[in-house]
Parts: C-alpha cells; structure tokens; sequence
C-alpha cells in the first residue's frame, strides 16, 4: 500500500510531529510513504525526506483563487502518476483541499480530527464535516474527540482511535538550549513550573502568570517557565511586569527544540487550554520526563492524567488563578505526592505511548484499509 500524507508542515508541534513519525515509523518498517505540505519546512523536513523520499510541496495559498483549483488538479494528476493507494489528511487545511483531489484521483481519504475544532469558524466547520462524510475512516487520538464528534453525528464505528505516539528525545534534533553550565543564568531558582504550548488565546498560559503571584506569596522562591512564542507573548511579559514577577520568578524562553532536555530542571508540569485540546504532546512529554502535571479538563488532558488524580492534578475548564494556585501549591507542599503522580504517569505513556505499540496501531489500521 501506498500512502500519501498531507500536513501544514513539518515544524516540532503536535500534529506536525505525529504525521512525521508515523511516516518515518511506517517506512522503517517497509511501508511505501510519502509526504505532502503546504509548506517546506520545519524541524522534521531532513528526517522525513531521508526515510520517505522528497516532500511534495502543494503551493496552495489561498482558500478561493484560480491557483488553488490548478493545484488541486496538479496534486489529483500526481496521485495518479506515483500510484497512490490512500490520501491521508491530518490536519484541517490538508482535509478541505484533500478531499477535492482524492475525489479527482478517485482513490480512498482518510481524515483526522486531532482536537474539537473549537477554534474554527463555522464555515470551515461545514467543510471539515463535509471531508468527514467522504473519508472511508476518520483517525482520533482522544476518545474525548471521538465522543464530541460522535455526538455531532459522525458515526462511531467511523473513528479509529490511535493514540499520540510518545515523542522521543533523541529525536528531537540539536538542541536549541545553552550549554549546561548556562542554565542557572538562563532560568529562575527554585522549583520551576514548565508550561510548553503556543502563545496564543486559547491555551491560556495567562493564568498560569495569575497564580504564580499567588503562589510565590506562600511558596516566595517558585517560579514559571514558559517555553513557546506566539501573540500573546509581549502581553503575557508585560502581565508579568506589572505583577511584579521579575527574572527570579519567571522566564520566557520562546521556541525551542529538545524540550526534554528542559524538563528535568523543573519540578512540574502545566498545561491549561479552554476548549481545543485533542492529545497533548506536551503532557506526554512531561509525563515521560516524570513530572507532575496539572492541567484542564480539556479534550483528552483528563484521558492522560486520569480523573482520579492518578497521574495528576485536574482543573476545571475554565479554572480560576486561585484553583490554579491550590493545584501547584499542592504538589509543592508535598513532595511525596508529586513524585508518586510522575512515576505513575511515566509507567502510563511508557505503556500505552510508546512509539512500537503506536506503530503496530497504525499498521493495523492501515491493512485493514486493504482488506
């Protein structure tokens, strides 16, 4: 089977990462892959190309231009001169545009929800649902998403589930980090909370600024580090400036790769998204790191940390910065607990995430597509 995978680009994020390792993955293992991008660059373009041959380049710019349907008739035209067996699509611009052409090329699409599309306007909503319809299989990797889409009226036995595969750390490239004997002028002493997600609205990392200045009251020397560039940067700096949280408290690193070289100088891990998180890369990193996590009960956080409080500490949806607060005072006052919570959540992504048993997943799913 040949399979053709269609993704934004191939920058480090989450679902950019996915698509690259399933591909890498599969190739390793003898399956015919290809890769297409709107786009190309990003962290994972030398990899992929090393195991699946050149990433084709679909120049598609604009929703509603003479160009876009050339191209989509140029990309149809190619699926059928490379003998393409299946389109899969797996994020939203690759699904609009791909299931055109995998109707021109009259070959199988599959799709993927991967969060709850709670950022998108509605008329790319209709769209979304529309490639939905036509896909012979639709891929999630939450039964949160699968359950949300379900109730839209996808049907069940439509959705495969196939969990995040765990990001690895030799994987991650070259590090972006200063040297060792940099870190202590680079982050804020004492026990570092790590937030490592965009900085844009709706992963709300301003509330983490909020109860940090609550937090520091009863615990003076905690301290945030926030990994990740994004809009919201210059004003979650200035939020902190006017809060009175200075380089001893906070630090903003923007983006950077090898992410698991920073986790093991921090003590826990956030995340705090309101209404679009599928399953989340960062959390399967801090959990494989060993760290305590807290985060909102948003998309599948709650399938990673268990509503128990079994591998970590949940928040409303909406949490207050004093909610906020009481979670990370809690893991700070008490150390046992803590470290009983991030070796659960070890042994949990190692079991369930690893990237062997998420393969076999795939490849399962794949072959019953021949079938």
């Amino acid at each position: 089977m040949k399979i053709a995978h269609w993704v934004y680009h191939l920058i480090r994020g989450g679902t950019e990462g996915q698509c690259a390792r399933c591909a890498i993955g599969l190739a390793a293992r003898g399956w015919n892959q290809r890769v297409l991008v709107f786009r190309r660059t990003g962290h994972f373009l030398s990899p992929v190309e090393a195991a699946c041959g050149p990433v084709k380049e679909i120049p598609i710019r604009h929703l509603l231009r003479p160009s876009t349907l050339a191209e989509i008739l140029r990309l149809a035209r190619w699926l059928r001169a490379e003998k393409i067996d299946l389109l899969h699509t797996w994020d939203a611009d690759a699904a609009i545009f791909g299931a055109l052409a995998a109707r021109l090329a009259r070959i199988p699409l599959v799709t993927s929800r991967r969060d709850l599309g709670a950022i998108y306007p509605p008329w790319k909503q209709r769209m979304l649902d529309r490639a939905d319809r036509q896909a012979v299989r639709v891929v999630v990797n939450a039964q949160a998403i699968h359950d949300h889409f379900a109730a839209r009226g996808l049907p069940a036995d439509k959705m495969a589930l196939i969990p995040n595969l765990l990001p690895l750390p030799d994987e991650q490239g070259p590090t972006l980090l200063p040297a060792d004997g940099a870190w202590r002028r680079l982050l804020p002493p004492g026990p570092r909370l790590a937030v490592v997600n965009r900085l844009d609205p709706e992963k709300n990392t301003g509330l983490l600024v909020e109860a940090l200045s609550l937090v520091r009251k009863e615990v003076p020397d905690a301290s945030l580090v926030v990994v990740g560039d994004g809009p919201e940067r210059p004003a979650l700096e200035a939020r902190a400036a006017a809060l009175g949280l200075g380089p001893d408290a906070i630090a903003f690193l923007g983006d950077l790769d090898r992410v698991p070289a920073l986790l093991p100088l921090c003590s826990i891990g956030a995340l705090v998204p309101t209404s679009n998180e599928g399953t989340s890369n960062t959390l399967l990193e801090y959990m494989a790191a060993g760290l305590p996590a807290i985060a909102t009960d948003c998309g599948g956080n709650a399938e990673l940390l268990g509503r128990d409080s079994a591998r970590g500490l949940l928040l409303p949806a909406h949490p207050t910065p004093r909610e906020t607060a009481d979670r990370w005072l809690a893991l700070l006052r008490d150390p046992a607990l803590a470290k009983r919570l991030g070796a659960s959540a070890r042994d949990f992504v190692l079991a369930r995430h690893a990237p062997a048993a998420v393969l076999d997943r795939w490849e399962a799913f794949y072959r019953s597509l021949l079938s």
